[in-house]
């Protein structure tokens, strides 16, 4: 662990740079998340930030670990993962351990120290500021009113972008049932419609499965080929998806079903066919609906709203308070949630690439190309099914 930056009263700042020095403070790390549970931050979790950095860290070239930490006493207060990634000289960024995977970019504060925030996040700039030439400090996802949003406000920093992500209050309800009879009453209908239309392809088996079951990876990297099917089939981009070695990542990852914390899979069947599974993430009381995926052959019935109506009742029968859809609102998540957190996309650019790659790229050229990019790919998809279609008339004829 290498101490960086000065010692101001009690505070320490300490930045680990490799996942030894992670896994030194481990038991630090996870004592920390129990005092602050909830506030958006399973991303920032020892669980979460460990798995990623043994799995896309450590190569030649690649993303190093920049865990900023505060210590008060040998104690713990606060914490902030970040990564640095690129060249020094070309651009060299920092941003959240995780990148593109981490949902939601956040900072952990003791909430005991809550009145020291201001120098705790003083702290945490500094360590940033002492990483040495970044070009840019890429930081998206940021909830509104988070510790990390305070504390860029703090650093003056630009803001590109604003989402915004949908969660479902589960409070208000004291049951699975309660749930479903306060539904609209077609609501109600269309839901009962869809599972009876997927039901005539056998009965319908719903359950849960965690990472310590033998069915847990197996049924996770099928879930993985049918997302990869569902973009290819709609013409969307996935770029998490398709980096190497993101399933074994996956089922790296720990959960518990006895505390209900951690990776979780809701998986439907029918019959013995899999129509549905949806891969989400427990924390302090708070469930991440992080991949969702579904049977294409099935989507005439829905499949994958019919999973997630069952996962919501299962949530709320077993005492879970949020059922969080992420970000990039769409139609589908008005129905399933209730309100909205918005996000925003942060940067610190000291140098002429950082403010070029932020406002050219991050802010403009990205969204455009990924727009022009799915839009290309339906058309070429549509084009090849009426191809197809053609073909088969030549043939008949």
């Amino acid at each position: 662990m290498d101490q960086t930056g000065p010692v101001c009263g009690a505070l320490n700042v300490s930045v680990l740079t490799d996942r030894a020095a992670m896994e030194a403070i481990a038991d630090d790390w996870r004592a920390l998340e129990q005092r602050c549970e909830g506030g958006l931050s399973f991303f920032q979790s020892y669980m979460w930030c460990h798995n990623w950095a043994a799995h896309f860290t450590g190569a030649a070239g690649g993303p190093r670990p920049f865990v900023a930490t505060v210590w008060c006493g040998g104690r713990l207060v606060a914490l902030w993962p970040l990564m640095q990634s690129g060249v020094r000289g070309a651009l060299f960024r920092m941003e959240a351990l995780g990148g593109t995977h981490t949902q939601y970019s956040n900072i952990i504060i003791d909430p005991d120290f809550a009145d020291l925030a201001e120098p705790i996040a003083d702290k945490l700039l500094a360590a940033l500021f002492d990483a040495g030439d970044f070009d840019v400090a890429l930081f998206e996802g940021v909830p509104d009113g988070s510790a990390l949003a305070t504390m860029m406000a703090r650093a003056n920093s630009g803001v590109t972008i604003r989402n915004a992500a949908s969660l479902l209050d589960l409070t208000g309800f004291v049951s699975a049932d309660a749930y479903v009879a306060g539904l609209g009453k077609l609501q109600r209908r269309n839901r009962n419609r869809r599972r009876n239309h997927l039901a005539r392809h056998g009965a319908l088996q719903f359950s849960v499965l965690w990472p310590d079951e033998p069915a847990f990876a197996p049924t996770l990297y099928q879930a993985l080929q049918m997302k990869r099917r569902w973009l290819t089939e709609t013409g969307r981009l996935g770029l998490g998806l398709s980096q190497p070695g993101f399933g074994d990542f996956l089922t790296g990852l720990e959960g518990d079903r006895d505390s209900l914390s951690g990776a979780c899979l809701s998986v439907l069947k029918t019959g013995e066919r899999i129509a549905a599974v949806e891969l989400g993430f427990l924390h302090g009381g708070h469930y991440y609906c992080y991949m969702g995926a579904f049977d294409w052959d099935l989507c005439e019935a829905s499949p994958g709203k019919v999973q997630m109506e069952m996962t919501v009742c299962w949530l709320i029968d077993n005492g879970i308070e949020t059922y969080d859809l992420l970000a990039n609102p769409a139609g589908y998540k008005e129905s399933w949630s209730n309100r909205t957190v918005g996000l925003s996309t942060y940067t610190i650019t000291p140098s002429w690439r950082g403010r070029f790659y932020a406002r050219g790229w991050v802010a403009t050229a990205r969204p455009a190309l990924k727009r022009g990019l799915e839009a290309l790919a339906y058309r070429l998809r549509r084009l090849t099914t009426l191809t197809q279609g053609i073909g088969c008339i030549v043939l008949l004829a």
